[in-house]
């Protein structure tokens, strides 16, 4: 698997097609986004399990001793009366056009409303932003992916990456 996959919007089509193909399991190259936003995807419910591992298995075991390259991450995939629980999943921000919204924006985003020309986020819907380093609160060091809703309680803004349902 190519580690071009690691792209946020890679990662999206990959997971959306391997749902809808009713694959049970299916490995990711390891980076910082693609283990943040299946992250967020499992504690939300979409996915079933993540464990790591090789190109070839999940084996937690020898993830440490594999170079960086041959790392993977196993996605355990979710159905319901044989469909996939993870229906849909959109890339808001692409590469010509970043989306970035500040605190406010993103507040209406989740209440429904249109803001940044972008459609507010519905019933079941989660957003995935990605918060800039900001070295005025503290936050040193790296970007992080959240759940929009939580970027909005820490009052931060950031790009919109993914819309989930």
């Amino acid at each position: 698997m190519p580690a071009i996959l690691a792209a946020p919007h890679r990662l999206c089509y990959h997971l959306q097609n391997v749902s809808r193909g009713a694959v049970a399991r299916t490995p990711l190259p390891y980076t910082e986004a693609s283990l943040a936003i299946t992250s967020i995807l499992l504690r939300h419910g979409l996915i079933s399990n993540l464990t790591l591992g090789s190109p070839n298995e999940a084996s937690p075991t020898i993830f440490p001793s594999l170079g960086v390259s041959d790392r993977r991450i196993w996605v355990g995939l979710k159905y319901r009366n044989g469909l996939p629980v993870l229906k849909n999943m959109s890339v808001v921000s692409k590469g010509s056009f970043r989306v970035v919204v500040d605190h406010n924006e993103l507040g209406r985003i989740l209440t429904g409303k249109r803001a940044k020309n972008v459609a507010g986020v519905s019933m079941g819907e989660i957003m995935v932003v990605k918060t800039p380093v900001d070295t005025k609160r503290g936050r040193r060091g790296r970007e992080i992916y959240m759940d929009g809703w939580e970027a909005w309680r820490a009052g931060l803004g950031g790009e919109l990456l993914i819309r989930v349902s």
